[in-house]
């Protein structure tokens, strides 16, 4: 059976981020809209359908002044990704959260667990929504871009597809051209907004 995904009507969820392409005010008002008024879609059409938004969570793990930096191996299925660096972690939201009472944290939640075990949270706050719409992929996603803060260790689980490790704003910077784009949106416009390159 084919994985359904859950999206929300692209043009509703764009007029309440205003065009905005990385949108940080209103935050709550915008999770309430997405948890009230979505619905789910066989991932085949989600993904080329231009009328709605599948919606992403995208956690940036930061312990300190260090990020948790993760790189694609090429066992991972996406090939456009392959040795590409992420800061966040995420996926899709499928029917499994929708009895949950939040859907999108649920979905949030299991995501993280899937991908790294996190020793310790101490909080997990949504912070922005990534809406880019310069072509390809992006096109029919949007990121919802969580802060998880942690004191503890972090450790991939599937070491056959990512590799991860801790890093600075420096080395990331370093590092910035083979960022996915998504994470070089987060470095600009959350971590480190006044050292545009």
């Amino acid at each position: 059976m084919e994985e359904q995904v859950l999206v929300v009507d692209r043009k509703a969820l764009e007029d309440r981020l205003g065009g905005g392409m990385f949108v940080t005010e209103g935050i709550e008002e915008i999770r309430r809209f997405i948890v009230a008024d979505h619905r789910f879609l066989p991932r085949s059409r989600a993904e080329y359908d231009a009328s709605v938004k599948q919606i992403i969570p995208y956690v940036i793990i930061r312990r300190g002044e260090e990020f948790f930096l993760l790189r694609r191996l090429k066992k991972q299925t996406e090939a456009r990704l392959h040795d590409k660096l992420s800061l966040g972690v995420g996926g899709h939201i499928n029917p499994s959260e929708e009895t949950a009472e939040d859907p999108l944290w649920a979905g949030l939640l299991r995501e993280l667990d899937e991908e790294v075990a996190v020793e310790e949270i101490r909080s997990l706050t949504c912070a922005a929504v990534l809406n880019e719409n310069n072509g390809g992929v992006s096109d029919y996603h949007a990121g919802l871009v969580c802060l998880l803060e942690t004191g503890g260790e972090v450790t991939v689980r599937e070491t056959e597809k990512m590799a991860g490790e801790w890093a600075d704003l420096g080395k990331i910077r370093g590092e910035y051209h083979r960022l996915e784009t998504w994470s070089q949106i987060v470095v600009d416009c959350l971590l480190d907004p006044k050292k545009k390159i």
